[in-house]
């Protein structure tokens, strides 16, 4: 265990929080809840920056951060569209999406044994969803303004799977070109 993987961990622990909350009968429960989707996504900024800058990146590390990141973002959508903040349809591409990626994760994790850590789409894709849901929980946004963002967001995060898909292809060709030359 170390920093990085400890705030992943509280991240982790912030999920149930910020869903109790935004459901609250607290003044500014929104607001409140922002705040603590906020603490989160500043958590993910951090937890990266001090694993990459202290070399403390971990295989625990690289399956818990996008865990945890996934899991805030997806607990977000789900409250914002029973709150009627946002259509359904956003969270059934959203679901997609990472069923996709998850599928796609535990292949690369089964025949190489890792997992390939983010990219820089990946992570401009977190963050415009951190800051479109922000903007969605804790302002009166137009509902019209709110569907442009969304899709924008989403479009942006389809475009992250993809360069994924198309990296993880790679590597996983890489890995069978290496088990073919020691078995020869």
């Amino acid at each position: 265990m170390n920093i990085p993987n400890a705030l992943s961990l509280l991240r982790l622990i912030l999920v149930p929080v910020f869903a109790l909350v935004f459901f609250s009968e607290l003044e500014g429960a929104y607001l409140i809840a922002g705040g603590i989707f906020l603490f989160a996504g500043i958590t993910d900024v951090l937890d990266g920056y001090i694993a990459r800058k202290y070399n403390m990146i971990t295989r625990l590390g690289r399956i818990l951060d996008p865990l945890a990141d996934k899991l805030m973002q997806v607990t977000a959508f789900v409250c914002m569209a029973i709150a009627k903040l946002i259509p359904v349809w956003v969270i059934l591409i959203l679901a997609a999406k990472e069923l996709i990626m998850l599928l796609g994760g535990s292949i690369i994790l089964k025949r190489c044994n890792d997992v390939p850590s983010s990219n820089i789409y990946g992570k401009a894709a977190s963050a415009v969803f951190y800051v479109v849901t922000l903007l969605i929980i804790a302002f009166p946004i137009p509902q019209l303004v709110s569907k442009l963002m969304l899709f924008g967001a989403l479009a942006l995060s389809i475009l992250a799977m993809v360069i994924y898909g198309y990296r993880n292809r790679r590597l996983l060709r890489h890995n069978r070109k290496e088990e073919n030359s020691k078995t020869k």
